[in-house]
């Protein structure tokens, strides 16, 4: 949780790779290993590095996120913290996913807005 919207910016053409596979084969993962793989090498190889570089501001990051039930707002010291080591060691800064900055319109619901969000991924996917 910690890492995630870095991991998902570096490794994103891995991942997208995997994805497109999964829906042209009919999901069967069998299909994907090399995909799979590539994924996982990315991940990995991103993982040790920033263990390697950032290894305290991560521990204090995800400790305090484990101390508050996973509450962001109560991590925010620490956040900065990760972020920005994380931005001066590897080059990559907290990028948020398109559908987190989505404005939700005062007239829709959020179980409106989740399926709006659900429609337009799935349409992504088809393509």
């Amino acid at each position: 949780m910690a890492i995630a919207d870095h991991l998902g910016q570096v490794c994103k053409d891995a991942n997208d790779l995997y994805m497109l596979c999964r829906n042209d084969t009919g999901a069967d993962p069998r299909k994907c290993l090399r995909e799979g793989q590539l994924v996982t090498n990315c991940t990995k190889m991103f993982m040790d590095k920033v263990y390697k570089e950032c290894k305290m501001p991560l521990a204090r990051y995800t400790t305090c996120l484990d101390l508050n039930s996973r509450r962001h707002q109560f991590c925010r010291t620490t956040q900065v913290e990760f972020d920005k080591c994380v931005l001066e060691k590897t080059g990559v800064s907290r990028e948020f996913t398109w559908y987190q900055d989505k404005q939700v319109p005062l007239h829709q619901t959020w179980p409106e807005a989740f399926r709006e969000f659900k429609s337009d991924f799935v349409n992504v996917l088809k393509h």
